[in-house]
C-alpha cells in the first residue's frame, strides 16, 4: 500500500470509529507500529487529527454519547497529569478536600504530600487510588446509585450526605468550560457535584484545554463562583485571559502559591 493511500485509510479509520488505537490501525493496515505512529504523527502536524497516547482521535467526529471513564484515560495524559500536580500543590495539612469523579483526579493521590489530610469523594476510582496510600490520608467514600460510565455515586444518598458536610476545598473535573458555564453530561452527576461545591471554602474546577470553549449536556455551576480553574500548558494564552475574566487560572506553566 502506497503512502498516499495508507494515510487517507488512517484518516478514513479514525473519522468513522472517532478514537482509534496504534494497534487497531496495524491490523487494518497490516504494518508496523513504527510505520503507523509516523503517519499519525505527521496527520497530527496537519491538524487533520489529534495525536493521543496509543492512538488518535477524529477532529471530525461528533461524539454522540459520554465516553466512558475507561475511554477517557488515554486521552490527555500528559495534560491531566500537569493538572494533578496542581491540584496537589493547593492541598494543605489538616484540610478537608472533596474530589469530584474524573480520570484527571484519578491522578492526584500520588502527588499529594500534604499530611493529616480527609479527603470525600463520590467515585469509586478517586477512592481507590488514594486507597493505595490510606496509611497517610483519612478517606470517606460517598455512598449511592453507582453510574457505571463515570465510576461515581449519585443521587438522592449521595445528595443527603454531601449536603450534611462541609470542606475547606472542592476539586471537580467537567466536560466543558463555556463562558462562564461549567458543564458535564449527567445531570445527576452534576447536581451531586454543585452540592459539594457550595458546601466547600475554595471552589475549583479542573479541566485539560480541550474542554475550554466546549459545553456539554447540563451546567452545573458559574465559572465565577470558583476559586479558581486548573488547566495545562496546552491552553492559548487566548483562552487563559478569556477566563481570567471570570476566575483565577492556573495552568501548567507557572508556580503556583497556595
Amino acid at each position: 500500500m502506497l503512502k498516499r493511500e495508507r494515510l487517507m485509510t488512517i484518516r478514513d479509520l479514525v473519522d468513522r470509529k472517532g478514537i482509534i488505537t496504534v494497534s487497531e490501525i496495524c491490523d487494518n493496515l497490516g504494518v508496523s507500529t513504527m510505520t503507523v505512529r509516523r503517519d499519525l504523527n505527521e496527520l497530527a502536524e496537519q491538524n487533520i487529527l489529534v495525536r493521543i497516547h496509543g492512538g488518535a482521535q477524529s477532529r471530525q467526529y461528533s461524539q454522540m454519547t459520554e465516553l466512558s471513564r475507561v475511554e477517557k484515560r488515554s486521552l490527555h495524559v500528559s495534560a491531566k497529569t500537569q493538572i494533578a500536580k496542581i491540584v496537589a500543590s493547593l492541598i494543605d495539612d489538616g484540610d478537608t478536600v472533596y474530589i469530584g469523579p474524573g480520570t484527571t483526579n484519578e491522578l492526584i493521590a500520588q502527588f499529594v504530600s500534604a499530611a493529616d489530610v480527609r479527603v470525600i469523594t463520590n467515585s469509586l476510582p478517586v477512592f481507590q487510588t488514594f486507597q493505595e496510600r490510606s496509611d497517610r490520608f483519612q478517606l470517606e467514600l460517598i455512598g449511592g446509585t453507582y453510574r457505571t460510565r463515570s465510576g461515581a455515586f449519585i443521587g438522592s444518598l449521595a445528595n443527603e450526605v454531601l449536603n450534611r458536610l462541609r470542606m475547606d476545598k472542592a476539586f471537580v473535573s467537567v466536560n466543558g468550560v463555556e463562558d462562564n458555564v461549567i458543564s458535564n453530561a449527567n445531570a445527576e452527576e452534576g447536581q451531586t457535584q454543585s452540592i459539594a461545591l457550595s458546601n466547600s471554602g475554595k471552589r475549583y474546577v479542573v479541566g485539560d484545554h480541550s474542554k475550554l470553549n466546549k459545553r456539554d449536556f447540563y451546567g452545573f455551576y458559574d465559572l465565577d463562583q470558583m476559586d479558581g480553574l486548573i488547566t495545562d500548558s496546552g491552553a492559548s494564552s487566548a483562552d487563559v485571559e478569556k477566563y481570567r475574566r471570570f476566575t483565577q487560572v492556573l495552568t501548567g506553566t507557572q508556580k503556583n502559591t497556595k
